[in-house]
């Protein structure tokens, strides 16, 4: 009986294609809320395991909601959140409302396929849909863009030239420290990377830009930095304080 069962549950996955499982750690962009499409990517979660919290972005601020995950693995149970309070375009807040009040004080049944992930209520009627990022779809991403710093130790303001360009089939990068063109190696382990054999041109600037290559360079040199791709920047967290944030250059 228990191995006829066991072939009617992957029977069934089969069919359907869904698989178990949370997938904690990885960056969920909503593609549908309620019924509708979401074509912008600037509302996103991650929900974290060991802190048991759904962080991420929902249109125009930065939230996060505590959880509770039940023993089957599948489903969670979230409650109040938190957030910042910017305000933002009126159709951007009144979607980032539906998102933040369907998202909070529910119970959902999570099925993954792919890259594809579906938020369940207890009745089995899909309510949010999300698409995974993949490592590859990542870097995919991080190299066909070039990126501007924008913000550097908590100050976000224009930083001139200083910039970083990623090469995934060689492991290197190239750019300007605001000063100096530079070049050198990157490993990536999970979320972490970290920055080798750097090097760069010689070239004197003035006070202003000699220091912001002194603090880029410091940052990058010798650390093993967390990352993230949010939206349409570049995030390097040296333990979980922001250190540097790079934007798209359009």
């Amino acid at each position: 009986m228990k191995k006829t069962f066991l072939s009617l549950a992957f029977m069934l996955t089969a069919i359907f294609g869904f698989a178990n499982g949370i997938p904690y750690g990885t960056q969920l962009t909503l593609t549908k809320l309620n019924g509708k499409e979401i074509t912008g990517t600037n509302f996103y979660l991650t929900l974290d395991k060991e802190k048991l919290s759904v962080f991420g972005k929902s249109g125009c601020n930065s939230f996060n909601v505590s959880f509770e995950a039940k023993s089957n693995k599948t489903c969670v149970k979230t409650g109040q959140g938190m957030g910042t309070m910017m305000a933002c375009d009126e159709a951007i807040m009144k979607l980032e409302q539906e998102f933040l009040n369907t998202l909070q004080n529910r119970k959902f049944k999570i099925k993954t396929k792919g890259d594809k992930v579906q938020f369940k209520n207890w009745w089995g009627k899909t309510i949010m849909e999300f698409k995974q990022q993949t490592e590859k779809s990542v870097w995919s991403f991080i190299e066909n863009n070039d990126w501007k710093l924008i913000q550097m130790n908590n100050v976000g303001k224009d930083y001139g030239r200083a910039s970083i360009k990623f090469k995934t089939t060689q492991n290197r990068i190239s750019g300007n420290t605001g000063c100096n063109n530079f070049f050198g190696n990157y490993e990536v382990e999970g979320e972490y990377i970290s920055f080798a054999q750097m090097g760069s041109t010689r070239m004197l600037c003035d006070e202003e830009s000699n220091k912001t290559e002194r603090d880029f360079l410091n940052i990058l040199s010798g650390k093993k930095l967390r990352f993230d791709v949010a939206d349409q920047t570049l995030n390097l967290y040296d333990g979980n304080r922001l250190v540097m944030m790079f934007g798209i250059v359009k």
